[in-house]
């Protein structure tokens, strides 16, 4: 019987999942081109995964939680609002 490897050193910080456009879509709950244009333009930071024009492209939910925080306003009136 072969020993279990050792997998402490992996184990202490689990891997930052990487999505494809159409998960981010359901992940922002927008639209797949709506997703496409804010990655066109820049706003959504990709992977590229292989060398052509046309790499499968795959972003970090990491990125898109940075996106969200730096989006939020904070409430001007009623029961949230400072």
């Amino acid at each position: 019987m072969c020993p279990k490897p050792d997998t402490t050193a992996y184990s202490a910080a689990a891997p930052d999942p990487l999505l494809d456009v159409w998960q981010v879509s359901d992940y922002l709950n927008v639209t797949e081109p709506a997703v496409r244009r804010l990655i066109r333009d820049g706003v959504i930071p990709v992977i590229k995964i292989g060398g052509r024009p046309k790499s499968r492209i795959r972003v970090r939910k990491s990125d898109l939680d940075a996106l969200i925080s730096a989006s939020l306003t904070p409430a001007r009136n009623g029961p949230l609002a400072k």
